[in-house]
């Protein structure tokens, strides 16, 4: 009787309690985590306030407790919203929370099947394709992954149209290329030039060139599709060597038609390159300052470096202007320049100023003269050389406006004689 009267004492006084799942000691002590600990935890959460508080975990249990800055002297703790939004963590914390309503009773196994299908297509219907464009429009995240059938991205390509917004639209076009077949994609593309040039843009920006090609070649635009081949094959080759091929080649399969008007500008730039190829030879000093110029500065060129020189010699000036097409108003504004810069001043007025049969001066500029003498005057010309172009001005208004904006006093004297 005593023995059994000091084991209902024991089991009563006993520090050891038995497994209970409503205890949130036990439950603490067991898993880390009391069953209450979620709510408990949003709780404080709630009630964050004040810039001392904080919550410092338990390395052990894993228990938050409330702590300030005082009590921490030695331990930075940093605030919990520093590291987590309240907004996320409420979501975390209410996401276990959730329970899908069932029906009550016990459910028959073919209700059980028809309740997880009817989950699963919840979960995989796509969105109406306006609200996804909306989406992108403001930056929120969005999948297109649930738009499968080629009516729905068809949809979806239209609202974005609709919508008006370049990212929209590319996003849209991105995802068809991933999932379609290319004649799909261009089929849709063919009508909606809006979507056409969004993608144009994107290729180019990118460099992505063939695909580009082939875009406009299916689009029916080879002319277009032509011109992305030439300008493949000159920024896409850094050797000037193996430029000149792939223009050689260029021009032979995609400009072969003897009436296609674009033709003969790539055949010029042909002549171009190897005009400057061979100018250049072997050396590099030259091959970096001509090779894969403009035509006018390479006209600039040969003014400098080869000025004087014979028409028909391959670096004259003359005999670049006859090959390439340099009209006289461009072939003495770049000469006037570069040889004012040397001050050659006989160079110009052999350029502007010739004799006549009776012995007089006859002017052939192609520019106005009142530029001439400007450019002159910016290159430090003297004031007899300017005096000289300011009497080959016809109108006399116009020579003394020029002349005093010049402080060409000379000159001003002069017309100011000849008036009188």
């Amino acid at each position: 009787m005593a023995g059994r009267l000091e084991d209902e004492e024991y089991w009563q006084s006993s520090e050891r309690k038995g497994f209970n799942f409503d205890d949130d000691e036990f439950g603490s002590q067991l898993c880390g985590v009391s069953k209450s600990g979620t709510a408990k935890l949003s709780q404080r959460v709630r009630g964050l306030g004040g810039d001392n508080a904080f919550f410092s975990t338990d390395s052990l249990s894993g228990s938050l407790s409330r702590t300030t800055i005082s009590e921490s002297s030695q331990t930075i703790v940093r605030p919990l919203h520093t590291l987590i939004s309240e907004k996320n963590l409420l979501c975390i914390l209410e996401a276990g929370n959730f329970h899908e309503k069932q029906p009550k009773g016990k459910l028959t196994p073919e209700e059980e099947v028809r309740i997880l299908r009817r989950q699963l297509e919840s979960r995989w219907v796509p969105p109406p394709v306006k609200e996804t464009v909306t989406k992108i429009l403001l930056g929120h995240p969005y999948s297109l992954e649930l738009y499968r059938t080629l009516e729905s991205k068809t949809q979806l390509l239209d609202a974005a149209i609709s919508m008006g917004d370049g990212n929209a639209i590319l996003a849209v076009i991105l995802f068809l290329v991933r999932t379609l077949k290319k004649n799909l994609v261009h089929q849709l593309l063919r009508t909606r030039p809006e979507a056409v040039a969004q993608y144009c843009q994107y290729l180019s920006t990118r460099m992505q060139l063939h695909e580009l090609t082939d875009l406009l070649e299916m689009l029916g635009d080879s002319r277009e599709a032509s011109m992305k081949q030439f300008q493949l094959a000159v920024c896409g080759t850094v050797d000037s060597q193996r430029r000149l091929q792939r223009l050689q080649t260029c021009l032979k399969n995609h400009f072969s038609q003897p009436d296609n008007r674009d033709r003969p500008l790539i055949e010029s730039y042909i002549k171009l390159l190897e005009w400057q190829l061979t100018m250049a030879g072997s050396n590099p000093e030259i091959t970096k300052e001509l090779v894969g110029q403009s035509v006018l500065s390479s006209l600039a060129y040969t003014c400098r470096h080869h000025w004087g020189e014979q028409k028909g010699s391959l670096s004259s000036p003359l005999t670049l202007c006859q090959q390439q097409g340099i009209s006289d108003r461009q072939f003495q504004w770049t000469v006037l320049t570069v040889r004012a810069s040397f001050q050659s001043w006989d160079d110009i007025e052999g350029l502007f100023i010739t004799k006549s049969w009776l012995g007089g001066k006859r002017v052939k500029a192609a520019i106005p003269m009142e530029q001439v003498v400007i450019q002159l005057h910016n290159h430090g010309a003297p004031t007899d050389i300017l005096v000289k172009y300011l009497d080959l001005i016809d109108s006399i208004d116009k020579r003394i406006t020029l002349a005093k904006k010049l402080q060409c006093h000379k000159a001003v004297i002069n017309i100011s004689h000849f008036r009188q």
